[in-house]
């Protein structure tokens, strides 16, 4: 800490995550947000654009650190170990540069932070840090993942625990639908009351003065929009006429109550302090396609699978985990997982890279949606790699050419951008990420869906998943398909435009051109000494155990992140 501490002039960030104005603004002209309203008249409010890509772990990392994914390191959820056809799950520890909060606490400043993704394990703060849901708990929230159990033990007992995960959002069939809404409204009122909380113990333990910064992270506007925009919207391919009230409703609602929650904190934070109110990214409308990459990879000729008896068992492994997806209660699953160890790692490792035939595999995705992108097989870096170094940048270009090239039946790109890394990214991390950067189409507006290929039996071409109308690398999907889950991707997905308000003292003055310029804005505005890039320490390989990696892979699947 500072031996002198810095005068810093207090700052409340309210974040939304995945919140867009295209919700905001109809609901304030509507009447059904007075606080964002007031806010947004009084201060400034713009478009926000997010990270590339616009997902949780590099845009929360960014927002934080004033970095961009290359710089910083963190690109999603998960990360490909170099020479490896492997993954593991990262964690603050891969992330470099020092964090807003850190710096406020290292000037002599106290901060509370609450429910801020990729930042567990927690730093060493003057407040309190709660982690988001990379938190490796079971069934909930606890003072041993916060940066100061006793305050936390302290707030607890008053509001109870920040966090439950009280929702399986991986598995929506059995009214998941008509459930789920009202689980995210309790879970808005708990996280109001916990945050209260703190704020108030904080004041006692400084004779009634409050933190310096408070950031508090509101998930419940991202679970909504990719559960329940085809309800809410009924231009969306995927809406559905026979839905409730409820679920048509279910979005306006949960902005409703996030509203209500902000006024709440910023009441008792204090009006005359800086509030912020952003979101990492946007989010919209899914397209009613799907799209298998690893198959189009295929067809053109860049990927061959292995044989069909080695792949028949790769099937029936991956049959044995949907099928206890399907059947098993949520916490059956998080112990299965949890109590195998290593499973979860394996499982998903097995998932993205089994069956490749490497020998004669030139480029190759993990099919993920949250980090769209094609590795090329280079050898002397891959494990197996079968590109020669010479042929790295031909090929690359070739693969890039093919996937512009690919089209919707309409006519529309399936890709929208495909760039080397290196024109995406800078800095000492860009080897992170995949050697082809992708951007999904869209088709009339709503976002394309990247989902794991569902090979069978050695063929390039495998059974289309369930409501699906088709069995190709772009499937249309069909009837309960449309609701999305498990290999049909979510009905809203992210998109780049996030949302920034400011308002109180020096809104005028805040002006971030991206996400990753927020936290030097507030530091300005704060008073705070700070430079982004400032040295956090060394990235280590993994500060997961076995067993926490497997908690934290449950969590992801828990929350439809993984396949």
């Amino acid at each position: 800490m500072s031996s002198e501490p810095e005068k810093l002039r207090p700052a409340l960030v309210l974040a939304l995550d995945g919140a867009t104005f295209d919700v905001i603004e109809p609901l304030v002209a509507a009447g059904r947000l007075p606080h964002l309203a007031a806010w947004m008249r009084a201060g400034a409010a713009r478009p926000l654009p997010s990270t590339t890509p616009p997902v949780t772990f590099p845009a929360w990392s960014s927002f934080m650190t004033g970095l961009e994914p290359g710089e910083h390191g963190i690109f999603d959820f998960s990360q490909k170990i170099p020479g490896r056809y492997r993954i593991r799950f990262v964690n603050s520890r891969d992330r470099q540069g020092e964090s807003l909060h850190a710096a406020v606490s290292r000037a002599g400043g106290r901060a509370l932070v609450l429910g801020l993704p990729a930042t567990y394990p927690p730093e060493p703060l003057e407040g309190l840090l709660v982690p988001g849901f990379d938190a490796p708990v079971s069934s909930a929230s606890d003072a041993t993942s916060s940066s100061n159990p006793d305050l936390y033990r302290r707030v607890a007992a008053r509001a109870g625990p920040w966090m439950r995960p009280d929702l399986d959002e991986g598995s929506t069939e059995g009214g998941f639908h008509e459930r789920a809404a009202s689980t995210l409204l309790s879970r808005i009122e708990r996280k109001t009351e916990f945050a209260l909380a703190a704020l108030d113990e904080m004041k006692r333990e400084a004779g009634g003065s409050r933190p310096d910064l408070v950031v508090l992270v509101f998930s419940e506007s991202d679970t909504i929009g990719h559960h329940y925009w085809r309800d809410h919207d009924p231009k969306s391919p995927r809406h559905d006429p026979s839905a409730s009230a409820h679920r048509r409703s279910a979005v306006a609602d949960i902005y409703a109550a996030l509203d209500r929650a902000c006024g709440r904190i910023r009441a008792a934070y204090g009006e005359d302090a800086l509030c912020v109110v952003l979101s990492d990214h946007g989010m919209g409308g899914a397209s009613d396609c799907i799209v298998h990459l690893n198959r189009y990879l295929a067809e053109q000729g860049f990927l061959r699978r292995r044989s069909k008896q080695r792949t028949r068992l790769e099937v029936a492994a991956r049959a044995a985990r949907d099928g206890a997806l399907r059947v098993l209660p949520a916490g059956w699953i998080q112990a299965l997982f949890r109590g195998a160890r290593g499973a979860a790692g394996r499982l998903e490792s097995a998932i993205r890279f089994g069956g490749m035939d490497w020998a004669h595999t030139q480029a190759f995705s993990e099919e993920v949606n949250t980090q769209p992108g094609v590795w090329i097989n280079l050898a002397g870096r891959e494990e197996s790699g079968c590109v020669d170094p010479e042929s790295y940048t031909a090929l690359r270009s070739q693969v890039i050419e093919r996937l512009l090239a690919w089209r919707l039946p309409g006519g529309e790109p399936v890709i929208a951008r495909a760039l080397p890394r290196e024109e995406v990214y800078s800095g000492p991390f860009v080897e992170r990420a995949p050697d082809i950067v992708l951007e999904m189409g869209t088709e009339g507006g709503y976002g394309l869906s990247l989902v794991p290929t569902p090979w069978h039996e050695g063929e390039a071409a495998g059974p289309a998943p369930v409501g699906a109308a088709a069995s190709e690398a772009v499937v249309r999907l069909t009837g309960e398909g449309l609701a999305g889950g498990r290999g049909r991707g979510m009905n809203g997905t992210h998109r780049q435009a996030g949302i920034f308000i400011a308002h109180g003292e020096a809104a005028a003055d805040l002006a971030p051109v991206s996400l990753s310029r927020v936290a030097p804005a507030l530091a300005a505005a704060m008073g705070l000494r700070w430079r982004p890039g400032a040295d956090s320490g060394e990235p280590s390989e993994s500060a997961y155990s076995q067993e926490e990696s497997d908690m934290v892979a449950a969590r992801l699947r828990a929350l439809g992140y993984l396949d």
